[in-house]
């Protein structure tokens, strides 16, 4: 089964940037809307001081709560020392702050601050919900939907049973 399928019945011209096959290939496709939605929410971000990855980070502390940033780094993908910017700045805002781990005193557990979860909560997730509905502008509900279960199925269900989805 191949990953790489020709660009039929697509009504948007090929992308003449990119030679023959490639214009329709899925990995380059995949790579040209990840750029294109980085792209788009890291302007949504601007207005207020951020980038994507500080976002990422508060998002990740609403969620589970005070972690390491050690623990933030691995769990996330971000680099070590890109985490360790990410942190002084949203500290620096006031966004977040660190207080000894009272599970282990060498380490500083990253929290919100208030601040920080009321601009998460009340700017900065209308704003990443904004990008991402203008990423997917293109789609109808139905699609979306359907996107959502596709992306969901090729990250989280690599080695479960799939049933009869493949059909």
């Amino acid at each position: 089964m191949s990953t790489d399928s020709p660009r039929t019945n697509l009504s948007a011209p090929a992308d003449l940037s990119t030679p023959g096959f490639l214009s329709s290939s899925t990995s380059v496709l995949m790579s040209k809307a990840t750029n294109l939605f980085a792209e788009i929410f890291e302007t949504a971000m601007q207005p207020f001081g951020l980038k994507s990855k500080d976002f990422i980070v508060l998002t990740a502390i609403d969620a589970m709560g005070p972690q390491s940033q050690q623990q933030l780094a691995r769990s996330h993908g971000i680099d070590r020392t890109t985490m360790v910017s990410v942190v002084d700045g949203l500290e620096r805002l006031g966004l977040v702050r660190r207080s000894r781990d009272p599970g282990d005193r060498r380490k500083y557990a990253i929290a919100l601050t208030g601040e920080g979860q009321s601009l998460l909560r009340h700017k900065l997730g209308p704003a990443m919900l904004g990008a991402l509905d203008d990423f997917l502008t293109p789609l109808n509900p139905d699609e979306r939907e359907q996107f959502n279960r596709m992306l969901w199925c090729l990250v989280y269900e690599r080695d479960g049973d799939r049933g009869d989805r493949r059909n």
